[in-house]
């Protein structure tokens, strides 16, 4: 079994592709009033709501974001709705909502709150479908001393959507060039980036679709949308995917496994550090020298 923590806005933990996906804290009892487990978060079931610190982990529309990135993770197979990258029998998401309001934003802190929530409570995988221009030590610290694997979204251009080169104008956690951080740029159908995804030789891995994409929204509903922020959850689930089934590979192997058996595309050449997209079949397939 993988835990994969979305820290992101909330996620609706009652969609009927999502209710057999969602982790559950066995250590804490349901709508008792009690923090069972003594970590500090009282009916913490599912995770934790780090905008207005409570167990409220789906408030309404405003949590689209998540809950379209949980689907294309680990939407239910065979149930007729859409289906996740990966089987969600074996891979449990947990949700963290980091992020809200109406333009879904979120303070540092709460994401580090959420990241460290996240590690004690036994997450492996760790989907950043957000970014800033800035950063703080703090919040760095929390990336590069996780022993979890984050897949980060590019980011989507400039305020015209104009895609730009992060190497140069880092975007974070995106540009953090650390080892357990996995950077996913918005490939369009033809093999192109979209005009709007961020790009980088050194800072963006590889590319995955993210555009047009059909996934998960509250009220049991599905929608398009469009963005790094759709890319990256591709990426999770792969990962999660072949982490569940090749329990001869570490996180670390994981990330080799994933960007050294990318599907090489001539547009890609000098946009991303692979010059290539994401190939589920050929990562699982991925043999350790």
């Amino acid at each position: 079994t993988v835990t994969v923590a979305i820290i992101d806005t909330g996620i609706d933990t009652t969609h009927s592709d999502l209710k057999d996906s969602i982790w559950v804290n066995e250590d804490e009892i349901p709508g008792d009033g009690i923090d069972n487990d003594g970590n500090g978060y009282v009916d913490d079931v599912n995770g934790w709501n780090f905008v207005s610190n409570s167990n409220e982990i789906c408030t309404g529309e405003e949590d689209s974001h998540g809950t379209h990135g949980a689907g294309t993770i680990a939407a239910a197979w065979n149930n007729g709705g859409i289906a996740g990258i990966t089987d969600s029998t074996h891979v449990k998401l947990m949700v963290l909502k980091a992020l809200g309001g109406s333009e879904g934003k979120g303070s540092p802190e709460s994401v580090i709150e959420a990241i460290k929530y996240a590690e004690a409570n036994g997450a492996d995988i760790c989907n950043l479908s957000f970014g800033s221009d800035n950063c703080t030590p703090e919040f760095e610290a929390a990336i590069r001393d996780s022993k979890m694997l984050f897949v980060v979204a590019a980011g989507n251009g400039n305020q015209y959507q104009i895609g730009y080169d992060i190497d140069k104008s880092p975007v974070y956690p995106a540009s953090l060039p650390y080892d357990n951080v996995i950077t996913v740029g918005n490939l369009l159908f033809n093999g192109h980036l979209d005009e709007s995804s961020n790009y980088g030789a050194t800072s963006v891995d590889l590319a995955a679709p993210g555009t047009y994409i059909l996934s998960t929204i509250p009220g049991d509903s599905y929608a398009y949308m469009s963005g790094t922020s759709m890319a990256a959850p591709m990426v999770t689930g792969a990962a999660a995917l072949i982490y569940s089934a090749r329990t001869d590979l570490s996180l670390q192997d994981i990330k080799t496994a994933i960007l050294s058996t990318v599907h090489k595309l001539a547009p890609l050449k000098g946009k991303t550090a692979t010059g290539g997209m994401l190939d589920v079949s050929a990562a699982i397939k991925w043999t350790k020298n």
